[in-house]
């Protein structure tokens, strides 16, 4: 199941994917980069939009 996540930073909207597999998040970038994080209890949505936002501080 993918999901999706936006910001907005600088003025732009910034949207990436994520899906969750077992208790590992896969998250894609605007980019198409891909970042993975192990959940171990963390909310899926919060822990994708940590990788959203250090990707807008990085390009935006």
């Amino acid at each position: 199941m993918h999901e999706e996540i936006s910001i907005e930073s600088n003025g732009k909207v910034i949207t990436a994917y994520y899906t969750i597999t077992g208790d590992t998040l896969d998250v894609t970038l605007p980019d198409g980069s891909t970042r993975t994080t192990q959940l171990r209890g963390l909310d899926p949505e919060s822990a994708a939009e940590v990788h959203l936002k250090a990707y807008a501080l990085k390009n935006t």
